[in-house]
């Protein structure tokens, strides 16, 4: 640090003291120490204060430049800087009261003026204050200060996965995988809590001394609100890219799995999949995304496993990659065990092309309920969470009430230009009985909901309440209790028109 030959050590001590850094008493031990006031060497009297860990280089350095704020956030007294991005800074911090130590991540002044920008970083703070896991850094605290708006989360002891590739060149196989593992994972549970971070890059992943990989900066992401529609603030030049490039929605959920596959490729060959530039042209070219090289070029001793996981997160068609965050640690897990257990052969093009269509039929079969809402009637708990769990495990939404009238008020009046609330509706009677049998009937029968698909699920002693004609045509089904799952998954194929491998 140059210190400028003009500024005398009692004018640094008095800074010190304005700032609320010190106590008088402790400042002036110290400057005693020095050479005492008048007589006191400004080199020695920064070097005690540096060796007693008194005060930081980052403090120091703003002190002697002359800036009387920004060293304290309520409780929270700023140590030094960690790092800065286009819209905040962060800093490791210590708690005055409890001493504890975290990361305080402040919006720039020249963006606190801005309402959009200061409801963009408070909605940050809401939404990942919600979310604790392992593989997610958690906020603990949104504030002000001076109307600066700051967040407070855990202080990761490590470095950010863009440091740690930069200086390791290419990881392991094992390394890169576990590390890919662990960042899936984390997307895995915020996408389960509606949340989607809509940033994925290295520079956005903390690896603890432990080697443990957590989530940072949700800065961009998107929320499903009640009605499953995401929402969300600016999205990133790389986002935008390849959403247009790929024709698919603003906001897909599956453009982090294609990022996460970015990752996961950089660190296995020690080169990035796309290309780096700051030109905003050439970052929202299509070509960038299409001419990604194939990652055996840059490593042709990768084994299988590793490449056709890479391949499958990065795949540029969105409806043949990988199709959620859970799915993804799946298969990265999948690959990892295997090459621990001794499946590190060589990368084989034909052989990819196989299990990439096995997968693909397997994936329909697992998930061919996606994009479809059930509505289920039904008042016995048992079946109610056994039809959900095995439902949802195939891909489906599924909304439930005990209430049919309730159940029915959702069809009412709907606007043309709004999502209908379910794709088919399933009345059980296992618990309402007859009930359940004349909802059923009012439902097919009544003019504004005829028209929607419908299963009756209802045993055989409430036969005399049920005729046989209501199931004529199309668009009904009665299932018999005790149920039977594939039944039920026969009936929603054909009702909704679904259409599945043949071995499914």
């Amino acid at each position: 640090m140059e210190l400028p030959p003009n500024l005398a050590p009692e004018k640094l001590a008095q800074r010190i003291h304005e700032t609320g850094l010190m106590q008088s008493q402790e400042i002036d031990a110290i400057l005693s120490k020095a050479g005492g006031r008048g007589n006191a060497d400004l080199e020695l009297f920064v070097s005690l204060l540096l060796r007693g860990e008194h005060l930081t280089n980052w403090q120091i350095t703003r002190l002697v430049e002359g800036h009387r704020q920004g060293y304290f956030y309520n409780n929270w007294k700023v140590l030094y800087l960690i790092g800065a991005g286009t819209f905040a800074r962060v800093y490791r911090a210590t708690n005055i009261k409890t001493a504890e130590i975290k990361a305080v991540k402040v919006l720039r002044s020249r963006h606190s003026g801005s309402e959009e920008m200061r409801e963009h970083f408070l909605r940050e703070g809401r939404m990942v204050m919600k979310l604790r896991h392992p593989n997610i850094v958690p906020i603990h605290e949104v504030d002000t200060e001076r109307n600066r708006i700051y967040m407070v989360m855990d202080f990761v002891e490590g470095q950010n996965l863009r440091d740690y590739v930069r200086t390791h060149k290419k990881l392991s196989v094992k390394r890169a995988l576990k590390i890919g593992a662990d960042i899936a994972m984390g997307l895995a549970y915020a996408s389960e809590h509606g949340v989607n971070h809509r940033d994925m890059k290295l520079s956005n992943v903390l690896l603890s001394t432990k080697g443990q990989a957590r989530l940072v900066d949700f800065g961009l992401a998107t929320i499903a609100g009640d009605s499953g529609e995401l929402t969300g603030g600016p999205r990133s030049i790389d986002y935008a890219g390849l959403e247009r490039t790929t024709g698919v929605k603003r906001d897909d959920k599956r453009s982090d799995i294609f990022f996460l596959g970015c990752m996961i490729y950089h660190m296995l060959c020690g080169v990035p999949p796309l290309l780096e530039t700051r030109e905003r042209i050439k970052r929202l070219a299509a070509e960038r995304y299409r001419d990604v090289k194939p990652i055996t070029i840059h490593d042709p001793d990768l084994p299988h496993r590793a490449v056709v996981t890479v391949n499958r997160l990065m795949e540029l068609n969105a409806d043949n990659r990988i199709q959620t965050p859970q799915l993804a640690v799946n298969e990265i897990n999948m690959a990892l065990e295997a090459i621990k257990a001794g499946d590190d052969k060589k990368y084989d093009e034909s052989l990819s092309k196989q299990q990439a269509e096995e997968y693909s039929q397997m994936m329909t079969a697992r998930e061919e309920g996606r994009g479809h809402t059930l509505l289920l009637i039904e008042s016995n708990i048992s079946l109610q969470n056994s039809l959900r769990e095995k439902l949802k495990d195939i891909g489906y939404r599924v909304l439930i009430t005990n209430d049919p009238e309730r159940g029915l008020e959702r069809f009412q009046n709907l606007d043309p230009a709004e999502p209908v609330p379910a794709d088919c509706v399933l009345f059980g009677c296992a618990g309402l009985g007859q009930v359940g049998v004349q909802a059923f009937r009012h439902f097919t029968n009544a003019e504004d909901t005829k028209k929607f698909p419908a299963i009756l699920i209802a045993p055989d002693k409430l036969d005399k309440y049920i005729d046989d004609a209501w199931f004529e045509g199309e668009g009904r089904a009665r299932m018999a209790l005790p149920l039977k799952f594939k039944r039920i998954k026969k009936a929603l194929r054909q009702l909704l028109k679904i259409e599945v491998p043949d071995s499914a």
